[in-house]
């Protein structure tokens, strides 16, 4: 299925669980060509689907953050990139 996302990009939560929808939907996301931030709580984890998404040929960027902690999500969104 073409959904049209050739150079687009998703930040997904929980992506780096290794059972959970967050990584199936950042797998499936990539191979429809999109390119991923991995947000998780769990660094590894994150960096481990981060890989994976970029074994598949897309950009992959693995970022460890609580998103039920404001302070957590607003420390992540002032680091420069």
């Amino acid at each position: 299925m073409d959904l049209g996302l050739e150079g687009k990009v998703a930040l997904i939560t929980g992506a780096g669980s290794p059972i959970g929808f967050g990584k199936a939907i950042a797998c499936y996301l990539a191979k429809e060509g999109c390119d991923i931030i991995v947000a998780d709580i769990n660094f590894d984890n994150a960096a481990q689907t981060a890989k994976e998404i970029e074994a598949i040929g897309c950009r992959a960027l693995a970022i460890q953050v609580d998103v039920t902690d404001k302070s957590d999500v607003e420390k992540n969104d002032s680091k420069e990139t």
